[in-house]
């Protein structure tokens, strides 16, 4: 799977732009979503975490969480409910949030 491609076709999951919103995301990804959900993307969120901060800050977490939305997307369909609204909801009050 490519991230290109996932991203071509979802490019709505590129507005996680800085490492802000991408340490946001990883935090509602390891707290919300269905069963399947959370079998997928909690071990890959805190992989991410963990090689992120082993990292001195030279990986990109934007990517790597980008790239992780786009691989669900492309495996699996579609977010559920719960995960969509948490996910968005947090994004935009963080974003209200240094705007206000």
């Amino acid at each position: 799977m490519s991230s290109i491609t996932s991203l071509t076709k979802y490019p709505f999951f590129r507005l996680i732009s800085n490492n802000d919103q991408a340490e946001l995301a990883l935090s509602v990804l390891t707290v919300f979503g269905s069963p399947k959900e959370q079998m997928f993307l909690k071990p890959e969120a805190e992989k991410i975490q963990h090689d992120f901060m082993r990292s001195d800050g030279r990986t990109s977490i934007v990517d790597a969480i980008n790239n992780l939305l786009g691989a669900y997307l492309e495996t699996h369909g579609e977010f559920s409910d719960q995960l969509t609204i948490f996910l968005s909801k947090s994004l935009v009050q963080q974003k209200l949030a240094k705007v206000g």
